[in-house]
């Protein structure tokens, strides 16, 4: 039988997020032949289980460790028989039949070879899903001063919907879309490749939507799609220790995209900006400690340890090395 659509979801301790998020598929898809592939990155929160028992036709693929993002989509991605391949986070619910708006939209556009849908927050409002080609400029926007809670209002994103219309249909020229939802051409993984595996968790959306834009391919916006999103879901019962691991993991995963994709002025732009960035947001946390409260002392000491791995992440050689603890 001819396949149109490949469904992958990555899960990871997400048992009730992945349920919802099936069943809608499940719900809302019309139109459309496809096969479900759910990879379990070592969940022990039941999520298996209850694949097998209310989703048997889901093709479950158990990893004994959490191997990130990238790595676990590639692999499903090289097991699936659809002519289009749907990325989908297991933190998502499906509010159309937005799985057949982007398959007849691709259908009828052969030169794309991505395209996403409109994504909303939880309480409805628009959810950022577009953003421009990294620079300097835009990683520090989101990987260092973020960390510090200033400037976020000058460093923001073109496509903030604050100031971007998000229901309309364009093709992105100087952009790539957000790896929750995302349709793509099978056809093309020859040409642009597979997501880095390199990558644990965050960025290899933005290192393959850059890949794509220097293809001959093309990446759509498509809002007639519509898919709501629940914010890191796997992140949630995160530790502080857990947390602080993922920032400085982030960190380190913003300097190997500079270091693979944007030479070695910007590489060194970024290197430098990040150390006087870190330093100064260490000081601040310093002296915010010393200065508070009994109530929010340990909310400042978790900070200022936070910053404390992030300097030193900072002083860190080479481009590529220092991804450290995956799981």
């Amino acid at each position: 039988m001819h396949m149109n659509v490949s469904i992958i979801i990555v899960s990871y301790n997400t048992c009730e997020l992945l349920r919802n998020c099936l069943t809608s598929v499940r719900e809302k898809t019309c139109g459309v032949d496809y096969e479900i592939f759910v990879v379990d990155n070592a969940s022990n929160d039941g999520s298996c289980e209850m694949l097998e028992r209310e989703f048997p036709d889901v093709r479950l693929v158990r990893n004994r460790e959490n191997r990130g993002f990238a790595k676990a989509n590639n692999q499903a991605i090289l097991m699936a028989q659809g002519e289009y391949v749907l990325l989908l986070n297991s933190d998502t619910v499906l509010e159309n039949n937005a799985i057949g708006v982007m398959h007849e939209f691709m259908r009828a556009h052969p030169r794309a070879a991505v395209c996403g849908p409109l994504l909303l927050n939880a309480d409805g409002t628009v959810q950022q899903s577009i953003d421009t080609h990294v620079t300097a400029l835009s990683i520090l926007r989101k990987s260092i001063v973020g960390t510090t809670g200033i400037g976020h209002r000058f460093f923001q994103s073109a496509y903030h919907p604050r100031s971007f219309d998000y229901f309309k249909r364009f093709q992105l020229a100087d952009g790539w879309l957000t790896g929750a939802v995302l349709m793509i051409r099978r056809a093309v993984f020859p040409e642009v490749g597979l997501l880095d595996e390199a990558y644990h968790f965050y960025n290899e959306d933005a290192d393959w939507g850059l890949a794509v834009s220097r293809s001959q391919w093309q990446t759509w916006f498509i809002p007639e799609a519509v898919v709501t999103h629940f914010l890191g879901g796997s992140r949630k019962t995160q530790s502080e220790e857990q947390e602080i691991s993922f920032k400085v993991q982030y960190f380190r995963q913003n300097r190997y995209f500079f270091w693979k994709n944007l030479g070695t002025v910007q590489y060194g732009a970024f290197r430098l900006a990040a150390f006087c960035v870190c330093a100064m947001n260490l000081l601040r946390r310093a002296i915010m400690t010393a200065v508070s409260s009994s109530e929010k002392r340990l909310s400042a000491i978790f900070k200022m340890r936070l910053g404390w791995k992030l300097f030193l992440a900072s002083l860190e050689h080479g481009g590529d090395k220092g991804f450290g603890n995956r799981q």
